[in-house]
């Protein structure tokens, strides 16, 4: 099927997605975070670690998000072993995003991101569990495509829009309903724009020039801020998450603080029925 045939698919139809329980917010960023830059449009790299079946999710969903006023997202393919896939862990000053069959540990998606001490991303991720994904609840189209771009939307620092998935619809990938969405609406770009209004005194983000593992573009952070903090581990598996921030739901935020102030944040979509 064409991109824009598969989009039009999206648009017709609906998406069974998760319950939360929270009411109606008209502000959803995520608590500020942002990468830092010192321009706009900025552009952001998703380094493609899926396999080949995922890649026109992540194709819709990222070319959904470059629709935003305040950033582009460009894609890299970079394929890991198993292990690589695994950990997925975003490369400095950009995003990664991997899938696998990482087993029937309940949970269906993942986004985290890494911030400094003034809420400033530096790096990213998103895993997609194929594990329910295989199964035929999760097997479709509109169940994957709302995950890649919800997941999506958090590491460039989104919250959920509503928590509540008994009130009327916003029909967009960030809010929780029946059936759910599968693309971002006007107030997610807007709140984009609301987020990166400002701007900051450097990059955190990597312009990626085609080299591997993020340091191959330009980086004008300050050394160990931003793009130029590397070697930081972001967790593997739940007890790396570090401490639960509460759960709404079936969704759940976990923070890891590093001793030199580094947060590590990970937004957990639990599978239905956990």
């Amino acid at each position: 099927m064409s991109k824009s045939g598969f989009r039009r698919v999206l648009c017709a139809t609906a998406l069974a997605a998760t319950v939360l329980g929270s009411s109606l917010s008209a502000d959803n960023a995520w608590n500020n975070y942002h990468w830092a830059r010192t321009s706009n449009p900025f552009t952001l790299t998703v380094v493609n670690s899926l396999t080949s079946d995922w890649d026109l999710y992540a194709d819709v969903s990222v070319s959904d998000w470059t629709a935003s006023s305040v950033l582009d997202l460009t894609q890299r393919d970079e394929s890991l072993d198993d292990r690589g896939r695994r950990r997925c862990d975003g490369p400095a000053g950009q995003v990664r995003i991997c899938n696998m069959t990482f087993g029937f540990n309940q949970w269906l998606g993942i986004a985290g991101i890494s911030i400094d001490t003034d809420g400033h991303i530096f790096t990213g991720y998103v895993k997609l569990n194929d594990s329910y994904f295989n199964t035929s609840y999760y097997n479709t189209d509109l169940w994957k495509q709302s995950v890649v771009c919800q997941e999506l939307g958090h590491v460039l620092g989104l919250d959920h829009q509503d928590e509540d998935f008994d009130n009327e619809p916003l029909f967009s990938c960030m809010d929780y309903q029946d059936p759910p969405f599968a693309e971002p609406d006007d107030h997610d770009l807007a709140q984009l724009a609301d987020i990166y209004a400002h701007l900051d005194g450097f990059n955190s983000y990597i312009t990626d020039s085609g080299g591997g593992g993020g340091g191959g573009g330009t980086c004008n952070a300050p050394p160990g801020k931003g793009c130029n903090k590397v070697g930081v581990p972001q967790g593997e598996g739940r007890g790396e998450w570090g401490i639960s921030l509460g759960r709404r739901g079936a969704k759940e935020r976990f923070l890891r603080i590093d001793p030199d102030g580094t947060r590590h944040v990970t937004f957990v979509t639990w599978a239905q029925g956990r």
